[in-house]
């Protein structure tokens, strides 16, 4: 009697899960269509300087490595345009030595972009407007990094890997559209 009660009740689980599952898509739900990507220039009006150059070069390797998306070097080869403007540079002082509340032990980055992912029109199907995918939406990165003597040296150290946080949240913005 327990092994029959034991196997109804993994024929159900079994039953359930395959209910769950069917209705489960694992990946991206972004069409195959959409996929060719071109990336403008990325406006800068953040005030850092090298903010654009680290964020270019992380959103070319995030989408390499995430794998949805293909980046293509003109704009008539493809499908979708991703434009991206560097909004804000902020660092925020979030912990302070115990002797001086004025000298900051730790900071915080910040890295704001606004951010649009749109279809380009295709002529031969009759379409003749952009179609929104993502956005336009503000998406941010950050990043925390040690102040003291070493600050400036912290802060440039970091830019990188704020970037690259910024990349990811664009890059799964762009590819987990539902």
């Amino acid at each position: 009697m327990k092994r029959l009660f034991h196997a109804c009740l993994l024929a159900a689980a079994a039953l359930l899960l395959s209910g769950c599952a069917s209705e489960y898509q694992l990946g991206t739900t972004l069409p195959e269509d959409c996929r060719d990507v071109y990336i403008p220039a990325i406006l800068n009006e953040s005030g850092e300087p090298r903010a654009a150059t680290e964020l270019r070069r992380a959103l070319e390797k995030e989408i390499r490595r995430e794998g949805t998306l293909r980046i293509v070097s003109d704009e008539a080869y493809a499908t979708t345009r991703l434009d991206v403007t560097l909004v804000k540079y902020e660092q925020v002082a979030t912990a302070y030595n115990r002797a001086s509340t004025q000298s900051p032990t730790e900071y915080r980055m910040y890295l704001t972009a606004r951010v649009s992912f749109v279809k380009l029109p295709r002529a031969a199907a009759g379409e003749t407007a952009e179609t929104p995918i993502f956005g336009p939406t503000e998406v941010q990165g950050t990043e925390a990094f040690a102040g003291g003597q070493g600050a400036v040296a912290n802060k440039l150290a970091r830019l990188p890997t704020t970037a690259k946080n910024l990349a990811e949240a664009i890059v799964n913005g762009c590819v987990d559209v539902w």
